[in-house]
């Protein structure tokens, strides 16, 4: 995939940020006889160092559906950095040819607390909003990404019926090797 240059600068700033994170970590020395302060030390600056991660997620895992989409519709005018994680809105919406839209919302949710049959009440409430969002909105092409199998199979077991005439997709994540 080639990425644009928004892409690739805020890859970098992943990068820098987990490099920075080994780097702490490794000079990290805490012991079981360290004091509370110092492991409360410890974790915020471990916090601070990896920042948004949750955002950071988001906007790799829509990379992941952009490369989903240009195999699948060719698309090459999607900038996944263009529009900031967690800002309103679909995560991708974008014209293909012959004049298409195509809408997308991702997730990179796990079940809450690896419960493998549902989801917790605040994650069902925010997959529901962008139900809405897909439901309510005109498109030729609409998608509802995730990144994890068993939230992809409560989706589709559960929750499909939410959303039809949209196509539930679990991006591949074979590239990065097994969790």
């Amino acid at each position: 995939m080639n990425y644009t240059k928004l892409e690739a600068k805020y890859i970098e700033r992943i990068q820098t940020r987990l490099e920075k994170l080994r780097v702490y970590l490794n000079q990290l020395n805490l012991t079981g006889n360290s004091n509370v302060p110092q492991w409360y030390e410890a974790l915020a600056e471990i916090k601070a160092i990896q920042g948004n991660i949750n955002n950071d997620l988001s906007f790799l895992a829509c990379l992941l559906a952009k490369g989903y989409l240009e195999k699948r519709f060719g698309l090459n005018n999607f900038d996944a950095a263009a529009k900031p994680q967690g800002a309103t809105g679909l995560d991708i919406n974008v014209l293909i040819p012959p004049g298409k839209r195509l809408i997308a919302e991702i997730k990179t949710t796990v079940p809450y607390s690896g419960v493998l049959n549902d989801l917790g009440a605040k994650q069902k409430e925010s997959f529901r909003n962008d139900f809405d969002k897909l439901n309510n909105t005109a498109a030729d092409y609409k998608f509802f990404f995730v990144t994890d199998k068993a939230t992809f199979d409560v989706v589709k077991r559960k929750y499909s019926r939410e959303i039809p005439g949209v196509e539930i997709i679990l991006l591949d994540l074979e590239a990065r090797g097994n969790r």
